[in-house]
Formats: structure tokens, C-alpha cells, sequence
């Protein structure tokens, strides 16, 4: 009798362990899940790989050239996302996507970052940085034969607008008063709706308009306009709760801002851009 009850009293004793082992686990994971998941500070080094969303149609942030014969994704939003993989000493995977899409590449953990001249807005479900690019100056491109009609925010009253779809410049664009505003995913169409006056202006960031102008002699900046946004300049967005990393992020954009290498990448992209026009 009395080794039954010894037994007995072994396996309910062994039974709690094995309970209290496992709650403990349990716990643990709970508590470490966003700090263990791939796109974590710890799950990239893990890995050995950054992955970084951006949309290649925005110069000079990022675009596309040929380098020796082959077709490479350039920009100064690259060069802050060669940094930033250097610094945690991993490689840089760029996954180039439509504008729109970025922003869900975080949320299904697909992309690691987002670097897309992307601003912070309220209703954007993602963590950001602080602005690596502060003083961000925003233009209107219009066609050339429109340049006497367009030189003052009060003569879009009416007219149309078009904007990259999901970027701030449809808030920016939205403040103009009396305008419409049209959404398309990308620039290049954009650029075509212009040039087919379905749309008569485009908002879009002063390196990025300077560019396009560049490109099209039937098109031109509204020189006397220059529009700003209240939320700043651009920051790298990161999948919402990702905290460790956002932090060790604003750490590295302090680096960069006080070595003033935004405004030197910022510089050697808009040459290779400018470039690229000429050779075209």
C-alpha cells in the first residue's frame, strides 16, 4: 500500500514539473515574440540579411540604372540602407514594390524596412523613425504650355491634381484649395497623365519634380510655389511594435545627419541621375 502511495505522490509531483516547465516556456515565447521574429534588431543579425522595401520610380531616393550592362536600383535611400546593413554587419536583399504595397510588405513580416521617401502619417499602421531628410520641399509639375496659366497655389482652384497613390503628397495636394486629386501607383504614369492633360499638375518632392523635369522637355516646375508638410521630411518605417530596432535606428540617422552624409548621398544621386538624363 504504501508504495502505491509513494508512486502515486511520484507522478503528481513529476506531473506539476512537467505543467510548470511548460507555462514557463510558454511565457517566455510569449514575452520574447516580437523580439525573436525575423524582422527584429536580433532576427536580421540572425539571418544575416536586411530586407529593405522601396519603389525605384522616385530620383534621386532610388531609381533604376544600367552598371556594367546590368539593370541596379541607385539612390540616396539606398545608400542609407547599405549603412544601415554595414552597421549591423549583414547583407542588403532590396525588394523594389509599388509605393502602396510597402507598407503591407511590413505588416505580413515580408519586408524588414521600408526606405521609400516615405513620410509619418498618423493613419500609416507602422513604426517610424525619426526624419532623415528634414527639411523636405515638395513642387508641382505642370506642362510647359501651362506655365502662364499655373504660377500660384490659387490657380489650381478646380483643377487636377495627381499624386502617387498612399504618399503624403495627397495630403499635401488636399490642402490646395478648391483642387481634385487623382491617385495612380506609379510616377512614370503619372508623368504620361500630365503629358495627356488628364491631370494638370503633379505634387511630388523638389528633387524628385527637378528630375522629371530634367527628363521632359514638355514639362516644368511652378517655381513660385514651394509646399511643406507638417509631419517633416522622410523616415524608415518598420513593421508596428518593432521597437528595438526603431531605436537603434534613430541612432544611426543621428550618425548620419551630424556626418552630413544624407546631404552628400543626397548629391552624388542627383549627379548619376542627372547623368543618366544626358546619356539618354
Amino acid at each position: 500500500m504504501k508504495k502505491k502511495i509513494s508512486l502515486l505522490i511520484g507522478f503528481i509531483i513529476c506531473f506539476n514539473l512537467l505543467i510548470a516547465c511548460n507555462n514557463g516556456k510558454q511565457i517566455n515565447s510569449d514575452s520574447n515574440s516580437v523580439e525573436f521574429k525575423s524582422y527584429s534588431l536580433k532576427g536580421i543579425k540572425s539571418k544575416g540579411k536586411l530586407i529593405m522595401g522601396t519603389s525605384a520610380d522616385f530620383p534621386p531616393n532610388e531609381f533604376h540604372v544600367l552598371l556594367d550592362g546590368k539593370d541596379t536600383i541607385v539612390g540616396y535611400d539606398i545608400s542609407i540602407g547599405k549603412y544601415i546593413a554595414d552597421k549591423l554587419g549583414v547583407e542588403l536583399e532590396i525588394k523594389d514594390m509599388e509605393f502602396n504595397n510597402l507598407l503591407g510588405g511590413l505588416s505580413t513580416g515580408m519586408l524588414d524596412i521600408v526606405i521609400a521617401g516615405m513620410v509619418n502619417e498618423p493613419d500609416r499602421d507602422a513604426n517610424f523613425t525619426k526624419s532623415y531628410d528634414i527639411d523636405e520641399i515638395h513642387k508641382i509639375l505642370i506642362r510647359k504650355s501651362d506655365k502662364d496659366k499655373f504660377q500660384s497655389e490659387s490657380d489650381f482652384n478646380g483643377a487636377t491634381l495627381g499624386v502617387q497613390t498612399g504618399s503624403i503628397q495627397k495630403n499635401i495636394a488636399e490642402n490646395i484649395e478648391g483642387s481634385k486629386v487623382k491617385e495612380l501607383p506609379a510616377l512614370n504614369t503619372l508623368i504620361m497623365e500630365l503629358k495627356t492633360e488628364k491631370v494638370d499638375g503633379i505634387v511630388i518632392s523638389k528633387e524628385v519634380a527637378e528630375s522629371y523635369e530634367q527628363t521632359n522637355d514638355d514639362i516644368v516646375i511652378v517655381e513660385k510655389i514651394n509646399l511643406t508638410h507638417e509631419n517633416g521630411g522622410a523616415s524608415i518605417a518598420l513593421k508596428t511594435g518593432n521597437d528595438q530596432l526603431t531605436e537603434y535606428l534613430n541612432e544611426i540617422i543621428d550618425e548620419l545627419i551630424e556626418l552630413d552624409l544624407v546631404e552628400k548621398w543626397k548629391a552624388e544621386a542627383k549627379e548619376l541621375s542627372d547623368k543618366e538624363i544626358k546619356n539618354d
